[in-house]
């Protein structure tokens, strides 16, 4: 996808701000018309809008309330119409999709002193940084439709971790990277080969 300058995104206090790694991970993202669309970890929504701009059906997930509310509050900005679940990973997400999208959390707890609890949500993905990432990653192929595939953003600082779990269950297709100061960003797309 291409990021759309039209679409307009507010971001709310404590709510991630759309970064560098998420206009890689939009660009990488493919969607086509009428797939079904799962973002995990939404944020402002922004990537999760631009499905529904190309009117794909999605569903946007987070685990925090404000991102969800704010979300909400982007995709009336831009009158686009998305299904929202204030959830833990899949908790209280339904249904299989063609499509999962999921810029996680991926610093380690180590690099996230000084922040408050609010601050680390979403950024610290767990001790070493890839926990979130696995706990997704084995979840995620019940919620998978037939030939689905999953878009996934990884760190260099623990992206080893995450890319050997998804081995043991995915396929797994490196389809953009960028540098970004200390850091190797990439985006991953995962399919299970079915027989």
């Amino acid at each position: 996808m291409k990021l759309d300058n039209t679409i307009r995104i507010e971001t709310f206090p404590g709510v991630y701000a759309p970064a560098e790694d998420s206009f890689l991970l939009l660009s990488a993202v493919k969607a086509r018309k009428g797939q079904r669309v799962l973002e995990m970890g939404t944020g402002s929504g922004i990537i999760a809008i631009h499905c529904a701009r190309a009117d794909c059906v999605v569903t946007a997930a987070d685990i925090s309330l404000d991102a969800i509310e704010n979300a909400r509050v982007n995709a009336a900005i831009n009158l686009l119409d998305i299904t929202l679940a204030h959830s833990n990973l899949f908790e209280k997400v339904r249904g299989k999709f063609d499509v999962i999208i999921f810029n996680p959390p991926y610093l380690s707890s180590r690099d996230s002193e000084g922040l408050t609890i609010a601050e680390k949500q979403p950024l610290v993905g767990g001790e070493g940084g890839h926990e979130v990432s696995v706990r997704f990653l084995k979840a995620a192929p019940k919620y998978l439709a037939p030939k689905g595939r999953i878009y996934l953003l990884t760190s260099s600082e623990s992206e080893e971790k995450v890319l050997k779990a998804a081995r043991n269950i995915y396929s797994v297709r490196k389809i953009a990277e960028q540098r970004i100061f200390f850091e190797l960003l990439a985006v991953h797309e995962l399919k299970i080969d079915n027989p």
